[in-house]
């Protein structure tokens, strides 16, 4: 049996995940990282990306994360996401729709309004879990 290593993916709404893994890399924020049992400790900032949870009988499970925080010990993976969603739930019509709304949205938006980098934020979130779901 495979050391696996404890991981938990924590969003402000909801824990996404509890479980364990023989492997779990995130987006750091320098680089992607990988982690197993007995890793150097590492405490990093997460950038937009994917966290990829792979389990002892290979099979993989993937979270889409929007920033936050990664926290390593060796023994034990804590995400503390700014926003995540398991890829498996990602609706495609859905993030077609939230990005088209705020397309239009950003057309009825005067230069300069504060509105613009959330609504642009949203968008590239949208595209990101898009190419994620569909490859």
């Amino acid at each position: 049996m495979a050391n696996l290593l404890k991981c938990d993916i924590v969003a402000p709404d909801k824990m996404l995940f509890r479980g364990e893994g023989v492997l779990i890399s995130a987006p750091a924020a320098e680089g992607d990282v990988g982690f197993m049992h007995q890793c150097a400790p590492l405490m990093s900032i997460l950038r937009r990306g994917s966290v990829r949870i792979k389990s002892d009988n290979d099979e993989m499970r993937v979270f889409a994360v929007d920033g936050g925080y990664i926290e390593a010990d060796g023994s034990k993976v804590v995400v503390l996401a700014s926003r995540a969603i398991d890829v498996a739930d990602i609706d495609p019509a859905i993030s077609q729709q939230r990005i088209a709304d705020n397309q239009q949205h950003i057309a009825q938006l005067p230069d300069g309004d504060p509105a613009l980098a959330f609504a642009q934020s949203e968008i590239a979130w949208q595209q990101h879990l898009l190419q994620l779901k569909t490859g």
